[in-house]
């Protein structure tokens, strides 16, 4: 009886553990799962600059350092966590290069009471520690009833609008915290995004900062878009930036203290796009911005070429854009693109992409010539000023974004450079063929600007007084990135552009590719004779002594004499006597003229399903005018004025093996730089100091400048090879 009872009992337990079973797996589905993945990203770098600063080509940074030479690796653990069909948790813990090179074994020793360049801080300082650095840390809900989710924690804020709130990257691009909102109604016919965004006390303010007290500044923004039909939709968006401070004149404690704005940024944008099927498509958007900056807590002025990410003082003005695209319209293969666009010269919105986005159809400049001087130096007429990226530059066309707050930093040649497009107007038509195996693309872009201005527009305002930044100024082969103001500008730019690819059919197929690109561009500059600087007589030649009392006033107390201060006499070491640059004494001495013309061949082969192979030649030929000695490229820069010849041989390759891919760029860049400066001054000869100084010859012919830096009037030659191999391994 007893052995029959538990029979019994144990047939019953085996079957509630049965209908137990299904239900404890479903449980286990339906509950918390993590899941770990990552990268490794191992770079060598190696170039004949010898520069071991970082494991980046290029920075803006002060003290962070920039090199071409050096292997380190990085680090990535992606993060994933589904709590429940509602609850999710993404997360990135990631390494950085910065000075982590391989040689420093594993971050132990240095100094910390050195600059941090080229890993010699060791262990005292993250950037040559091997840290590791939590980013990407959100938490995303999706509760099913009011919204269609909610972030909390960081993006990358790609669903907005490059123009307003854009991806912004600052070493990464979800580095952003945000509150944010999504939703629908309509059958989705109607969406909209809500997000207050902690403002980047870094950069996103004027002086690039948010001030002292940044816990509070944030930017809010919203964006809503209406699809009527598959024909039409609507939509705005808009940001309001507010960047706060405690208020000095709140003593009293007992009721907290009060807060005062610092600087307030409101952007507002409409948007419409017009479909006709899969011929025709054509988009349009308009766009105003308010900036506002107190000019007790943050800089009344920048001066002439001053920084900052923003404008000083209040400021409003508008943005235009009109896109078209014809797909194939006469059916043969034709297709064409068009955009009309405008960017207010005083345009301005804090939250814009500084250089993940491209906002323009044109190609615009090159990045082979990014700053003033031929080789690429910034400040390069000053002692201890070598290049930054190079001679050879960035190895692509620029990328256009709507900020002054452009971002280049810790990038290698092989990537993109980013260029302001802050007061840019004009038009650009871009037609496509395609017939079988050949793809052809042109383009053809006219450019003026809107801040085409004399004084920068204001000539009741002394020029030290500006409350536009100009940062490194405009002058040199190419636009300087993140220059978008100078006090004097007559501007227009012609810009022509032809690309060509054919497969030919032997073998496996080889790519043929080439490029031909033209710009033409002018810039008068000071285009008013009664702001050049002095008097007419002032210098009068001969080796006699100009009259600095003859100030010429462009209007009462204002004078450009500050910026272009007459030339003393002086005799060289030949015995030649007579000025020791031209004086500023007609409107055409800083006269801006370019013919600047590339052409690009090249071939590329899949030798296995695993190989890419592709070589490619590039020439670059400038003819320029920037202005002769007595402009001298706003006495900060080397001169570039003269005949340009730069080669460039590029080859690179692409290897996948079962998951690990490996990459190479290898470029080799010679050319040469003949000056041409112009007359009205005396040669002046290196002596020993500027020799050394420089790296000139001793007895090498130039000139120094209004602020004593050396320009070289001497033909240069140049020679710059650079290599860039990186294996990236993800599981």
């Amino acid at each position: 009886m007893k052995n029959r009872k538990n029979v019994v009992r144990g047939a019953c337990a085996l079957t509630v553990a049965a209908g137990l079973i299904p239900g404890a797996a479903m449980a286990q589905d339906s509950g918390p799962k993590l899941t770990i993945g990552g990268t490794t990203y191992t770079k060598y770098l190696w170039g004949t600059q010898r520069d071991q600063g970082a494991m980046y080509n290029f920075t803006t940074v002060p003290g962070e350092g920039y090199g071409d030479n050096g292997i380190g690796t990085e680090l990535e653990l992606l993060l994933n966590a589904k709590i429940s069909p509602q609850v999710e948790v993404n997360g990135r813990i990631h390494s950085r290069f910065n000075q982590n090179f391989w040689t420093n074994f594993g971050g132990f020793g240095g100094d910390p009471s050195k600059p941090c360049v080229a890993g010699d801080c060791g262990e005292f300082d993250p950037r040559s520690n091997q840290y590791i650095k939590l980013r990407g840390m959100s938490v995303t809900l999706r509760p099913g009833y009011l919204i269609d989710s909610a972030l909390i924690g960081a993006t990358d804020l790609g669903q907005f609008d490059p123009f307003v709130i854009g991806r912004v990257r600052y070493i990464d691009r979800d580095n952003a915290a945000a509150i944010m909102l999504q939703g629908s109604n309509f059958d989705r016919k109607l969406t909209w995004d809500a997000a207050r965004i902690s403002l980047p006390r870094l950069w996103a303010g004027p002086n690039f900062s948010t001030g002292a007290f940044h816990a509070r500044d944030a930017a809010y923004g919203f964006q809503a878009k209406y699809t009527a039909s598959e024909l039409f939709d609507v939509g705005g968006i808009f940001q309001y930036a507010n960047d706060q401070e405690i208020n000095p004149e709140d003593t009293n404690l007992d009721d907290g203290r009060d807060l005062t704005p610092r600087y307030r940024n409101g952007v507002g944008g409409l948007k419409a796009g017009l479909h006709m099927g899969s011929w025709l498509d054509v988009r349009g958007a308009v766009y105003t911005s308010y900036s506002n900056a107190d000019p007790i807590l943050s800089p009344k002025s920048f001066g002439v070429g001053g920084y900052s990410a923003v404008l000083a003082g209040h400021h409003t003005d508008q943005t235009y854009m009109l896109n078209a695209s014809l797909n194939d319209p006469l059916d043969v293969g034709l297709s064409f693109n068009f955009q009309l666009f405008s960017i207010g010269a005083d345009y301005v919105a804090v939250m814009a992409s500084r250089r993940e986005a491209d906002v323009l159809l044109t190609e615009g400049h090159d990045g082979s010539f990014a700053f003033p001087g031929p080789s690429n130096a910034s400040y390069g007429i000053y002692k201890g000023n070598p290049t930054r990226i190079g001679y050879g530059g960035w190895t692509s066309e620029a990328q256009q974004v709507a900020t002054i707050n452009v971002d280049n930093d810790f990038t290698d040649f092989d990537e993109p450079m980013a260029e302001t497009a802050i007061g840019w107007k004009g038009a650009t038509a871009n037609p496509v063929y395609t017939n079988g195996a050949l793809e052809l693309g042109g383009e053809y872009s006219f450019i003026t600007y809107n801040s085409n201005w004399q004084a920068y527009g204001n000539d009741q305002q002394a020029l030290g007084d500006s409350q536009y930044p100009g940062t490194e100024l405009d002058s040199g082969v190419g636009h300087n990135f993140r220059t978008a103001y100078q006090p004097f500008q007559d501007k227009r730019t012609h810009l022509v552009a032809l690309r060509a690819k054919y497969v030919v059919d032997v073998l496996k197929g080889i790519d043929v590719f080439g490029k031909f690109k033209y710009i033409h561009e002018t810039d008068k500059r000071l285009n008013d004779p009664r702001f050049l600087p002095y008097a007419a007589g002032a210098c009068p030649g001969g080796a006699v002594a100009c009259d600095n009392s003859l100030v010429n006033e462009y209007s009462p107390g204002n004078s450009t004499s500050g910026l272009y201060r007459n030339p003393d006499v002086i005799t060289n070491s030949q015995g030649d006597t007579g000025y020791e640059f031209k004086p500023f004494d007609n409107i055409a001495d800083d006269d801006r003229q370019l013919d600047y013309t590339t052409f690009t061949a090249g071939a590329g082969y899949q030798f296995t399903d695993d190989l890419y192979v592709s070589a490619s030649y590039s020439k670059f030929f400038a003819d320029l005018l920037d202005g002769n000695t007595a402009f001298q490229a706003y006495n900060n820069h080397e001169m570039a004025s003269g005949k340009h010849n730069k080669n460039q041989v590029l080859v690179k390759a692409r290897y996948i093996l079962s998951g690990v891919e490996f990459g190479l760029e290898g470029q080799y860049a010679f050319g040469t730089f003949r000056p041409d400066f112009g007359d009205g001054f005396v040669v002046q000869y290196a002596d020993d100091t500027i020799a050394a100084d420089h790296g000139v010859a001793v007895g090498s012919r130039g000139f120094v400048n209004r602020n004593k830096g050396w320009n070289s009037l001497e033909e240069r030659n140049f020679d710059h090879m650079r290599v860039k191999a990186f294996m990236k391994a993800q599981f």
